[in-house]
């Protein structure tokens, strides 16, 4: 526990040999008066919190032979004089902050056995001098930014034994014959450069124990000549370009524990060889490109305890013999081709702890045997085909923790899952498990997830979900859930989504939920018979990046707070029963890409604030409400948008050319407003439909010479008033014309009738002998009157009724 500087007085112990103050909470510098330690051996300070640089002075010391300053913040660049301390065996710098080139003159240290320069920031090449030191048997300068070719031959150092240069920026390709037939290198780890080509040239380190070449750009296959390589413990040759099959030789490797192939291009199928691999205990194959069935004599090598295939192409079954796997820990076959049933003997790898088989084609059911898996705290089996209810067994694993049986055909309750109360993760979605959510379930105190959607569950959300105060995410989506939403649902205040549309909850959205889960991303209540007023509440939720309440009951108008929400990217409030106007103040959603007010009560003119929602892309849509006035001009602003739809509205006047600049538009939908005039150009080549139900012309609709009549044209009041007005105007000129024209005609009957009341002629004369005179008489007397009125019916007409009067007035005389 000893803390502060390093006394420079220890300088004075002249005859000090050996000084150590490793893994105390000393900090400062290095005295340079440790220098006068002439008979210094053993100078140790690592695990403390010394800066600055290596003192000069230490040079002095010529009798060093164990330097540990490893673990502590020193800066500078290593001495040279290191070169000079001929009786140095150990120089352990590591983990420090020193930069700059390894000093060549470290070469010359003959009698250097381990050299530890990792965590460094060292730059340059590896110098060749360092294959002068013929007793070294570590080199480790990993993690520094050494850059270069591989200087290191193990070919002159042969007694090197540990090769670590991994994470650094070496480059080119490894050596042809790299080591000698006299090789003692057991561990070469070059892992995270960036060397090329093949790794033939390392068959001839027959000695070698441990070899990892990972994270690098090497090419090529693996060697069919990889069995010469007989000691290996540990082969890493992940994260390359590897191509072609993995040869059966490798079955020869007898030895092998870990065998780690993972993110290369490795084709073909499995060897059934390593079925020899008695030892094998970790087995990485995941991200290739291989196919073929799983070998049955995978199932021999029963010291595995991970095996991992995950994005293959594998076919076939699971083993039926993989239960003889009884060290299995990770069983990991996610996203391949597998298919048929799970077989019943896995429930004998009861080691098992994480199992993941998503992503493939197995159908079937759970075998019994899976609640033997009592270690198990992982099952993944999403996107199955997977059905049938789940066996009783299952409320024996008391160590689960993550659950992912999404996307199957399951049945029946969800009961038997609910046996742990370590769950953090409980995901069911779109099953067909019906029942109530049991109570069971809110034992797990961790659940950070909950997906329980597209199921048949019924009944009432259990308030017992409000004991949950680490609930993150929320989803019950698409069941046929009842009743109101529980006012304890109020403590789980971490929610970030909550999703429980297309149920058949009721009552009015509760203010709590706006005032308490502040923290909301994605809120979900559409489809379900929610009613009254969206809470002013609202505006407090300003992370929603998500807010749908469409296909509800919802009343009043659209709440001015919903502006505050600035992160909001959808907002889908549409077949409601929303009124009033469009709120302009929605401008201040400026990350708005999704906007849906339709189906509404709606009325006024559309904003032309909505020209600041810039990032409009995936739709506009405000159709069918009772929106009047004209097209804002500024909707042309809105360049990303994809959809725009404001058909069935009480809109009105010509199209605004700015809409010519929406060239991301590939739906459009003006129809049924009282839009007129000309279809800009760049818009012809929408359908009719587009435009239909207006007073529109241009291509595609008829030309503006005929304009097209439309159809079901709804007019509005004003227009059916002035019709209404014009008819009564029309039908009383009429009239008095007809009064007017029936006065004259009894004024003309009265002219007739007094001209012909002579009575001084016979009648035989007038009838017989003077009916010629009698004629004219009748046509001179009428001839004014018969052309006011017009046609010749009408002079016959007036003719006969002249010479019935006329007989009347003869008899009368």
């Amino acid at each position: 526990m000893l803390y502060g500087e390093i006394p420079p007085t220890l300088g004075n112990c002249t005859s000090l040999e050996t000084l150590g103050l490793a893994y105390c909470r000393l900090n400062g510098t290095i005295p340079p008066q440790l220098g006068n330690l002439r008979q210094l051996k053993l100078l140790t300070l690592q695990n403390n919190s010394l800066s600055g640089p290596i003192p000069d002075q230490l040079a002095q010391c010529t009798r060093i032979q164990v330097i540990s300053l490893n673990d502590n913040m020193l800066e500078g660049e290593i001495p040279s004089f290191i070169g000079e301390f001929s009786a140095l065996k150990t120089l352990n710098l590591a983990n420090n902050y020193l930069k700059g080139e390894i000093p060549a003159d470290i070469g010359n240290v003959r009698s250097l056995n381990h050299l530890y320069l990792f965590g460094n920031r060292l730059t340059g090449n590896i110098p060749y001098e360092l294959n002068q030191l013929s007793q070294l048997q570590i080199l480790d300068a990993s993690s520094n930014n050494l850059s270069g070719p591989m200087n290191i031959s193990p070919d002159h150092l042969i007694s090197l034994e540990f090769l670590v240069i991994s994470s650094n920026f070496l480059q080119g390709e490894i050596p042809k014959d790299f080591c000698s037939r006299n090789s003692s290198l057991h561990n070469l780890f070059l892992a995270g450069n960036q060397l090329t080509g093949t790794i033939n040239g390392l068959l001839s380190c027959t000695s070698l124990q441990s070899l990892d070449l990972s994270n690098n750009s090497l090419t090529g296959s693996i060697p069919h000549a990889i069995d010469q390589l007989t000691e290996l413990v540990n082969l890493a040759l992940h994260n390359n370009s590897l191509t072609g099959p993995i040869p059966h030789q490798i079955g020869n490797l007898t030895n092998l524990e870990i065998l780690s192939l993972y993110h290369n291009h490795l084709t073909d199928s499995i060897p059934v060889e390593i079925g020899k691999l008695k030892r094998l205990a970790l087995l990485f194959l995941y991200e290739n490109q291989m196919s073929g069935t799983i070998p049955e004599e995978l199932t021999n090598c029963t010291s595995l305890q991970e095996v991992d295939f995950f994005g293959n192409h594998f076919s076939g079954t699971i083993p039926d013999q993989i239960g003889n796997l009884k060290n299995l820990i990770v069983l990991q076959l996610r996203e391949n081709d597998l298919s048929g049933p799970i077989p019943p003997s896995l429930g004998y790898c009861n080691s098992l702890q994480q199992l993941a088989l998503a992503d493939n084609s197995l159908t079937g059911s759970l075998p019994d045997t899976f609640g033997f898996l009592t270690e198990l705290n992982l099952i993944t089996l999403y996107n199955n085909s997977l059905a049938g209810d789940l066996p009783r067994s299952l409320l024996g694993l008391k160590n689960l923790s993550i659950i992912n049986l999404s996307h199957n055909k399951f049945s029946g309750t969800v009961e038997p899952l609910t046996g742990s109360d370590l769950l953090t993760v409980f995901d069911l979605t779109n099953n067909s498990f019906s029942g109530q959510i049991p109570l069971e379930l809110f034992k797990s105190r961790n659940l950070s997830r909950i997906r329980l959607g597209h199921n048949q569950l019924t009944g009432p959300i259990p308030s017992q979900v409000g004991l949950l105060h680490q609930l993150v995410s929320l989803d019950l989506s698409d069941n046929d859930l009842t009743g109101e939403m529980p006012l304890s649902l109020s403590n789980c205040k971490g929610l970030t989504h909550l999703l429980l549309n297309g149920n058949r909850l009721s009552g009015y959205i509760p203010s709590w939920v706006f005032r308490d889960l502040v923290s909301l991303g994605e809120l979900d209540l559409s489809s379900n018979n929610f009613s009254g007023d969206i809470p002013k509440e609202i505006g407090n939720c300003s992370a929603l990046i998500k807010l749908s309440l469409y296909n509800n009951k919802l009343t009043g108008p659209i709440p001015v707070e919903i502006t505050k929400l600035t992160l909001l990217n959808v907002l889908n409030l549409q077949k409601n029963k929303l009124s009033g106007p469009v709120p302009p103040e929605i401008q201040q959603c400026k990350k708005l890409y999704e906007l849906r007010l339709s189906e509404n009560l709606l009325t006024g003119p559309i904003p032309s604030e909505l020209s600041s929602l810039t990032e409009l892309q995936v739709i506009l849509d405000l159709s069918y409400n009772d929106l009047s006035g004209q097209i804002p001009d500024t909707l042309g602003n809105l360049l990303k948008l994809e959809r725009l739809n404001l058909s069935f509205n009480q809109l009105q006047g010509a199209l605004p050319d700015s809409l010519v600049r929406l060239t991301s538009l590939h739906r459009l939908n003006l129809s049924s407003n009282l839009l007129q005039g000309e279809i800009p150009l760049a818009l012809s080549s929408f359908p009719q439909n587009s435009f239909s139900g207006n007073n529109l012309c241009g291509v595609p609709m008829g030309p503006c010479s005929d304009p097209p009549v439309s159809k079901g044209k709804h007019l509005s009041k004003a227009e059916v008033e002035g019709i209404i007005v014009a008819i009564v105007l029309v039908s009383a000129i009429v009239c008095v014309a007809l009064m007017y024209i029936m006065a004259r005609i009894w004024s003309n009957w009265r002219e007739v009738s007094v001209s012909t009341s002579d009575c001084e002629e016979s009648n035989s004369k007038r009838w017989v002998g003077n009916g010629d005179k009698i004629q004219a008489s009748k046509y001179r007397k009428l001839g004014p009157t018969s052309t006011r009125v017009g046609s010749s019916e009408e002079k016959h007409s007036w003719g006969s009724d002249t010479s019935v009067l006329r007989m009347k007035n003869d008899a009368a005389c």
